[in-house]
Formats: C-alpha cells, sequence, structure tokens
C-alpha cells in the first residue's frame, strides 16, 4: 500500500512541475496572457472589461478596482461600468489609442503593455496593469515545488513553520523554490543568501491576521497606535521593527513571478502592529521583479543599508486607510534602482530616507527611479523626511508619471543631511489630490535632529498639472544652511513653458539661492 502512495504522490508532484513549466504561455492567446482568478477575489460591481474581446476578471480591492493580464502587442479594451459615462480620464495618455465614451461603456485601445488609471465621472478608479510576458523560464531540474513540503495551499491554516524550512532547504540544494497556484499563510518568513523563490500565477503568500505571528527585532519596542498610543512616533528609527518578508544579511537573492504578496494589513495595523511586507536589510545583489505587493500594515517594501537592489515591474497596492503605508523606501542605501513599477499609495510613494532603523546608518547614494507610474495622497517623489545620514546624492527620478499627489516632488531635509546632485528629469504630475499641503514642488530644510544643505538641484523636462492651489515652495533654515542652485529647465505648467517663478506660483525666503529658469 506504501508502495502505491509512493506512486500516487510521485505523479503528483510530477503533474505539478510539468504544469509550471507550461506556466509562461497561461491563456495566452494571440499575444494575449489571462492571470489565474485568486480565491477568495471579490469581484467589482463596478465595472466588467474585455481584452480583446476576452473577459478579464475585474477585482475589488479596497477602495480600487483592478484587472491583470498580460501581452506583446496592441490591444482593444472594452469597460463596461455600472453608471452612465459623463467623463473619463485615462492616464498615461500617451500609450492610448481612440478612447471613446458611449453610456456605460468606454473603449480604447493600449499600444503596449504598461500601467493605466481610468477614472470615471471623476470618481470611480479602475487599474489597468498589463506586463509583458515573464521569460524567465525554469528547467524541470531547477526548481523544487513548495507543495512537495506537504504544506497546506488553501489559506486556512498558518505554515510559517514548514515554509521556513521548504525555503532553507531549496537553498542548501541551490534550488528554486516555487510557490504554486494556492494561498500559503503565514507570518515572517526569512531569506537568506542565494535564495531563488518564484511567486507563480495563481498563487499567494498571505500574511496572517494576527499581530503575534510578526515578531519584532530582538523585542524592541516599535510604535503602537492602538495600545500604546502615549508614546506612538512615525519616526522610521523607532516606528517598527517587524515584517511579512525578510531579506536579512544576505547577497544574491531573487523573488519574481506573477503571483501575489499580500500583509493582511488592514487587520494587522487595527491591532496597533506596524509591519513591513518586505524589508531587505544589510543585504547585496537583490531582485524582486513581477509580483504584485499589496496591503502592508506600514511602510510597503523598506531598503534598509543595502546595495545593488533591482525592482523592476513591481504593481503596489497599498489600502489608502491604513497609515504610513509608503511604497518604496530606500534606507541609506546604495546603487538601487526602481523601474517599470506602479505604486498606488496613502503615503509617499517614493521616500529616500537615512532613519538609523537599527542602528543601521550610512550615506545615502546612487538612487534611481525611473519609468514608473504613482498615485499617493501625501509625496510622490520625495528624498527625506529622515536625514541622520551625512549624504544624500547622485539621486535620479526619471520618465515617472504621477498621476495624482498632495507633493509631486518634495525635498525634506530635516536632520542634517547634506543633499546634493538631485535630478528630476522629465516627470509628469498630473494633478493634485487635494491633502493638506497641495504643492507642486515643495523643498525645506529643518532642524529636528541637526540641520543641513539642499545644492545642486535639477528640474528637467517636466511638466506639472491641475490643482495644486498653494503653487510651490522652498525655505532654507538660516544663512548656513540653505538650498543653493536649483535649476529648472523646460519646465512646463498648465502646458506652458515656465520661465519664471510667478508662473510656478514659488515661494521662497532668504535662505534660498540661485535659482534659475531656462528653456
Amino acid at each position: 500500500m506504501n508502495y502505491f502512495h509512493k506512486i500516487i504522490s510521485t505523479t503528483i508532484t510530477m503533474c505539478i512541475m510539468l504544469a509550471f513549466l507550461s506556466l509562461n504561455s497561461f491563456g495566452m492567446s494571440k499575444g494575449l496572457g489571462l492571470y489565474t482568478i485568486p480565491k477568495g477575489a471579490e469581484k467589482s460591481n463596478l465595472f466588467n472589461t474585455t481584452v480583446n474581446g476576452k473577459e478579464v476578471f475585474t477585482e475589488k480591492f479596497k477602495d480600487v478596482n483592478y484587472v491583470r493580464f498580460s501581452h506583446t502587442k496592441a490591444v482593444s479594451i472594452l469597460v463596461k461600468s455600472a453608471e452612465d459615462i459623463s467623463s473619463f480620464r485615462i492616464s498615461p495618455q500617451k500609450d492610448i489609442i481612440s478612447p471613446k465614451a458611449n453610456g456605460k461603456s468606454l473603449e480604447f485601445s493600449i499600444s503596449k503593455p504598461g500601467y493605466y488609471v481610468v477614472t470615471i465621472n471623476n470618481k470611480e478608479k479602475l487599474f489597468v496593469l498589463s506586463d509583458t510576458p515573464d521569460k524567465d523560464k525554469l528547467k524541470k531540474s531547477d526548481f523544487i515545488d513548495v507543495k512537495s513540503y506537504n504544506i497546506d495551499f488553501t489559506g486556512t491554516t498558518i505554515v510559517t513553520e514548514k515554509l521556513q524550512n521548504a525555503i532553507n532547504d531549496a537553498i542548501s540544494k541551490n534550488k528554486t523554490l516555487v510557490f504554486s497556484a494556492g494561498i500559503y499563510r503565514t507570518g515572517t518568513l526569512k531569506i537568506g543568501s542565494n535564495a531563488r523563490i518564484y511567486i507563480a500565477d495563481g498563487a499567494m503568500i498571505k500574511g496572517s491576521e494576527s499581530r503575534n505571528d510578526y515578531p519584532t527585532d530582538g523585542g524592541k519596542k516599535e510604535s503602537d497606535h492602538i495600545n500604546d498610543k502615549a508614546n506612538y512616533t512615525d519616526n522610521g528609527e523607532t516606528m517598527t521593527f517587524s515584517r511579512l518578508i525578510l531579506i536579512d544579511n544576505a547577497e544574491n537573492v531573487k523573488i519574481w513571478g506573477d503571483g501575489v504578496i499580500d500583509g493582511s494589513g488592514s487587520i494587522v495595523r487595527a491591532q496597533g502592529k506596524p509591519a513591513n511586507l518586505i524589508r531587505i536589510r544589510n543585504s547585496k545583489n537583490i531582485e524582486l521583479k513581477g509580483l504584485v505587493l499589496r496591503d502592508p500594515a506600514c511602510w510597503n517594501t523598506h531598503i534598509l543599508k543595502s546595495e545593488n537592489v533591482v525592482i523592476r515591474n513591481i504593481k503596489m497596492l497599498n489600502d489608502p486607510n491604513v497609515p504610513n503605508t509608503d511604497g518604496f523606501d530606500p534606507d541609506a542605501s546604495k546603487n538601487v534602482l526602481i523601474e517599470d513599477c506602479f505604486a498606488y499609495c496613502s503615503d509617499d510613494n517614493i521616500a529616500i530616507k537615512t532613519t538609523n532603523n537599527g542602528g543601521l546608518l550610512q550615506d545615502c547614494e546612487n538612487i534611481k527611479v525611473n519609468n514608473c507610474v504613482f498615485l499617493t495622497r501625501k509625496s510622490s517623489l520625495k528624498v527625506g523626511t529622515e536625514t541622520k545620514g551625512k549624504s544624500m546624492r547622485n539621486i535620479v527620478f526619471s520618465n515617472n508619471y504621477v498621476v495624482e499627489a498632495d507633493r509631486g516632488l518634495a525635498l525634506y531635509c530635516y536632520d542634517g543631511a547634506t543633499f546634493e546632485n538631485i535630478q528630476f528629469i522629465n516627470n509628469y504630475i498630473e494633478r493634485n489630490y487635494p491633502d493638506s499641503r497641495r504643492k507642486a514642488i515643495h523643498f525645506e530644510i529643518k532642524n529636528r535632529n541637526g540641520a543641513g544643505t539642499i545644492k545642486n538641484v535639477l528640474i528637467k523636462d517636466c511638466s506639472i498639472g491641475e490643482g495644486f492651489s498653494k503653487g510651490s515652495e522652498m525655505l532654507g533654515l538660516d544663512a548656513n544652511h540653505t538650498i543653493d542652485g536649483v535649476v529648472f529647465k523646460n519646465l512646463k505648467v498648465d502646458g506652458e513653458l515656465c520661465l519664471q517663478p510667478e508662473k510656478l506660483r514659488l515661494t521662497t525666503n532668504k535662505f534660498v539661492k540661485n535659482i534659475r529658469f531656462e528653456k
């Protein structure tokens, strides 16, 4: 009997592997790939979406709706709304072909893969997240399916210990660990050197809903706005010491795929637990690619004192009602590339900082954020607010499209660093999200834990759109702590070339100098 059980088990495992090997051609028809409908996903009651005549599952998630698919060439999209469409906007517009609305229907085509925000009647949003098919194929001999470790994949039990053992075993065998379709409910997982983890289409790593499954570093006390309101702080040095995925003191790690990592953040944060979704700490040569990262309890992806980090094609969906849910936070890190990503956040999309979290502090340099699409209720392209290192330099934001933000470009030097050689190149800030500050550009120096300076800033080929009712502002601190040398080249405001501060409605104080506007 045991012999036959072994044959059956082996056969099932081989079928899982063969199914995985065909994942890269999932639903591919005439250049269109359809993803698996996630188990337990809530279908949108506002939108129905078809692509090239095929229905694509439209998921309701928190306050938005989204669709995902992959394609290799232009596709036509039909969106049917629950209400008549009196107005619509599709952002970014450059790859949109022939949009037209009729009654409750909106038709348009997109010329290539990318991330698009459809806004109907100035209120409801549909995110169209279209990917280039993953060409990073695996051979059968290169991977181990996590299900071969007898791990529950229904999401009904916490499987942290089994998953951790599977991760460690795959590393020891120099294999890629594949999360095939299913839901894997877990607390904190620690990822060591040389890990390769593929999260396949239909697979979700789902964070536990209990705060007890996210231990803090060394028993450190972190901010708890529920159980310890008197001592709460959102300063990154001490706010959070827990997370779902921890890449720690590691080298040569890759986590990728078409699946989802979900932090159950709204539930966990309601218990007072500010757990990050992912923390990359004191590590080198790290790559994240292709995944949906959603619902963190605090910052989504924190890159702490790490080097040579590449993040590509990530789709980030945070809960707008959960505080401190930044998108990507490179912190005291070097040589970081964030490219071709989408991020919907309640807090900053990008916050490049030096917090001294866990006592890990060094200069922050050589950071590039390129070709991303962002939405936020706070700042979008930001350096600061925590600036406890000596220097933050060689930072480039290029070719990004900010659909909406309270502040588009932000430099906040609050703790004594020198900001130097920061460039904003070809970024489009479409419209304001009406939060508290409503400034297109906001640069400021304060002295919380030391006073710093900002110098050599280039803003080139950028465009600023509508709704920033408070204009822009730059404030130095004193004669020794100034903002010095900001150059605007070919800046457009409301579609017109801006060659003077009045057009930008820029206000400054006497500690700001050498501001130039050029064609």
